[in-house]
């Protein structure tokens, strides 16, 4: 693979999948080379910072794309037909895919004994160590989103989460808080070529370009 083609990988990452071949299965060593892209990325210490969880089954991925939305109080600035919508249908339909990647941090490594020991410091705050996970898993995302177009699939991300409506059964083998999950990807199969034309709910959603950006070299 040259630059180029590199480069071209990484723009088609850029796109919010939200149309999907649901026909499709990803096998399980997709699946596992995707966890692994995820969990392999830098951390601070290497810590052990975010937990991935991969849902695959369409009943969990409905049930979790579901709450990709904002709650009701705060789509009130929408007009009547789109409040209506976006309760009758995936506000974020790029949650419906092939696979449902969910992002928690990590609350537990703030004060672990291996924390203390790589980075002899004090415990950092709440506020510090949540700052920097988004960041990891910013990081993960990317990973796993850029190995997903390397197989062929696509990907969309969504950071519009109900959490309050996450039943506690949901999350209870997992050792989360369902207060940390703070990313949603889907991974899949597009069935559309337009990643953005068409979501399986019917609905029609354009994609913004890139803006322009200055290069500094010194």
């Amino acid at each position: 693979m040259d630059n180029k083609e590199y480069l071209d990988i990484i723009k088609q990452t850029q796109r919010c999948q939200r149309n999907w071949d649901l026909d499709k299965t990803v096998d399980d060593q997709t699946i596992d080379y995707l966890i692994e892209s995820g969990y392999n990325v830098a951390t601070k210490q290497n810590l052990n910072s975010f937990k991935i969880v991969c849902v695959k089954t369409r009943k969990e991925i409905q049930k979790w794309g579901a709450v990709s939305r904002n709650p009701d109080a705060e789509i009130s600035y929408l007009r009547d037909d789109d409040i209506k919508s976006a309760k009758a249908n995936y506000q974020n339909p790029q949650t419906d895919a092939n696979l449902l990647f969910l992002f928690f941090i990590n609350m537990d490594e703030r004060t672990s004994q291996a924390r203390r020991d790589r980075e002899r410091g004090p415990d950092p705050s709440e506020e510090e160590w949540i700052k920097l996970k988004h960041l990891e898993i910013g990081l993960a995302a990317q990973a796993i989103s850029t190995a997903a177009v390397l197989n062929g699939l696509r990907s969309g991300m969504c950071g519009c989460i109900w959490s309050n409506v996450i039943k506690d059964d949901w999350i209870k083998d997992w050792k989360v808080d369902k207060h940390d999950l703070v990313l949603m990807m889907g991974v899949g199969y597009p069935l559309h070529k337009d990643h953005t034309a068409i979501g399986n709910t019917g609905e029609h959603k354009s994609s913004f370009a890139k803006r322009p950006y200055k290069k500094i070299i010194q």
